[in-house]
């Protein structure tokens, strides 16, 4: 008899498996509806299919998928799984590996380590807030072992994810619930960059889920209007089977639409745009949407930019718009360390610009209001009311004593 795959996982990384299980199993479906919708179909007759006897449902051939179709959602969905998987299993199993000082995986020789990501942050960053942990780990999402399923599905998606180090920029249990600190990390970082998300359960609109967004382009600015480019995608990693929503392609209007930065201190509040970070929709209505003040956070099935699907789990399927509380965010930057550290440079300098300009912008209203003063222009209406005091009974000048 064949032996359940989920005996060899551990418990807190079953769901993740099965959402990717879940969506090549939804994929091959919808492929064979499709061909079936245009009069012929590639879907096997029965007794035809290399079932899973442990499978509930292998009556039909559900539970099973040939290879041609296996790689078709590779190709779209996990294009750099051959890359990862082999030290993904590697270090979730143990095999081959011993564990030497500093409780790192050594691979003996001829076992070659490929591409999965290693976690890091900033040492500054480790200190907590008030409103943190004394001590957290590196990610509220992935584990520091790379045993994370989540990390391998996001690891599978892209070679700039795949390679390299996650660098952690910004987390919610370490920094606080609080968008303002999230967009501080992000701006003017100079790298690409991933920002996920975990939902809070709300009855009757939306379940608990894992989502979130990739954006090559940095986050140079802060702006009303929307930049970066096609090398980015929305995602959702479970429980609910994975989908990876990559740009479309069609460079029309409102079709490139891939991220914006807007705090309201940008506009004064006075542009009537969505305030917070955007991807996808429109300026005024993204496809992911994280509020400021992060109560009206909301997420659509469908835009222009991005392929359709759905980012939020268990929710109303009559409504493609639906609201969600965040119960933990991270970002962080992605690639190579060398590009991390050039990135994270370009953010120390981006900040330092912005530091200085605070302090010319003082300097000059002080010197415009020194000047006002020696022109007695300032002295004439700010001491007005004391110049027409002068005289009327109960007057008393504090600036002058009786001799």
């Amino acid at each position: 008899n064949s032996v359940d795959w989920k005996s060899f996982v551990p418990s807190n990384d079953a769901t993740g498996i099965q959402s990717m299980v879940d969506s090549l199993l939804n994929t091959a479906k919808k492929n064979r509806e499709r061909a079936g919708s245009f009069g012929y179909s590639s879907y096997p007759t029965p007794g035809h299919y290399a079932t899973n006897s442990s499978s509930s449902n292998t009556t039909n051939g559900h539970n099973t998928v040939y290879i041609e179709e296996f790689l078709e959602w590779a190709e779209t969905t996990v294009p750099m799984m051959a890359s990862s998987l082999s030290t993904f299993l590697h270090v979730l199993f143990n095999f081959f590996c011993q564990k030497n000082e500093g409780n790192a995986h050594r691979f003996p020789p001829g076992v070659t380590p490929l591409l999965m990501p290693t976690l890091s942050i900033d040492q500054t960053d480790k200190k907590p807030t008030s409103s943190g942990p004394v001590s957290s780990p590196l990610s509220y999402f992935f584990t520091e072992s790379n045993t994370s399923v989540d990390l391998f599905a996001l690891a599978s998606t892209s070679i700039t994810l795949a390679s390299g180090r996650f660098h952690r920029l910004f987390s919610s249990e370490a920094d606080g619930l609080s968008c303002n600190r999230l967009m501080n990390g992000l701006i003017g970082y100079g790298g690409p960059t991933l920002i996920i998300i975990r939902s809070k359960d709300i009855k009757g609109k939306c379940g608990s889920g894992i989502f979130g967004a990739f954006t090559y382009s940095p986050w140079e600015r802060e702006s009303g209007e929307f930049y970066g480019n096609s090398d980015s995608f929305l995602f959702r990693l479970g429980p609910e089977p994975m989908g990876i929503y990559r740009p479309k392609g069609g460079g029309g209007n409102n079709e490139s639409n891939f991220m914006f930065f807007n705090p309201e201190a940008r506009s004064k509040g006075y542009d009537q745009l969505a305030w917070g970070i955007g991807f996808g929709g429109t300026v005024k209505e993204p496809r992911l949407y994280i509020d400021e003040i992060l109560d009206g956070s909301t997420a659509k099935d469908k835009d222009l930019t991005f392929e359709n699907g759905p980012l939020l789990s268990n929710k109303d399927e009559s409504n493609s718009y639906c609201g969600f509380e965040v119960e933990a965010i991270e970002a962080f930057g992605v690639g190579s360390s060398q590009n991390i550290e050039d990135a994270l440079n370009a953010r120390d300098e981006h900040r330092k610009e912005a530091q200085k300009r605070i302090r010319n912008a003082m300097k000059g209203a002080k010197a415009a209001f020194l000047e006002d003063m020696q022109s007695g222009l300032v002295g004439t209406k700010v001491f007005k009311h004391r110049d027409d005091m002068r005289g009327r009974d109960g007057f008393c000048d504090m600036g002058e004593e009786d001799g």
